[in-house]
């Protein structure tokens, strides 16, 4: 069964929510809207599978500037010049801090969710999905963060 907008306005909640209360940062969420793949101009993507009752994925994209900018605020505002190997970790916790939000938020409404652990993707492999997504876009001072979003619920 397809997830009704409300659901995915969660997404768009849980996400600023992270930012904000997590990371301090400033955030707005622009409109959401349909889209058949990812944005292939963006440099790393965090997946993650949510399974269970309710099913499918999320994933985090965001250019690489923005990457280094928040995991700099997640080292408590230290100047980031690469990703490295201790980078990419936070980048997988910031996605991991992000979908656990949303798992939350939607087992507060009743539903079984679990999710995987997160995988992330660079520049090649970004743009390489033809599925049908709702994305949320948040608008930080560090970038935009697009949150696609392939979610449904499963009959009992």
């Amino acid at each position: 069964m397809a997830l009704s907008l409300e659901y995915y306005k969660a997404v768009s909640r849980v996400g600023s929510n992270v930012l904000s209360g997590y990371l301090g940062m400033t955030v707005s969420t622009l409109e959401l809207r349909e889209q058949v793949q990812l944005n292939a101009v963006q440099d790393v993507a965090v997946k993650i599978e949510m399974l269970g009752q309710l099913d499918g994925r999320i994933i985090c994209t965001m250019n690489e500037e923005t990457a280094k900018q928040i995991v700099g605020r997640m080292f408590g505002g230290m100047e980031v010049q690469q990703l490295d190997e201790m980078g990419w970790s936070a980048i997988q916790e910031f996605g991991n801090w992000f979908v656990s939000g949303i798992a939350t938020e939607f087992s507060n409404q009743g539903l079984d969710v679990n999710i995987s652990h997160p995988s992330i993707e660079q520049k090649d492999a970004v743009g390489e999905s033809s599925e049908h997504f709702v994305v949320t876009p948040l608008e930080s001072e560090y970038g935009i963060i697009d949150i696609y979003s392939k979610l449904v619920i499963k009959s009992a």
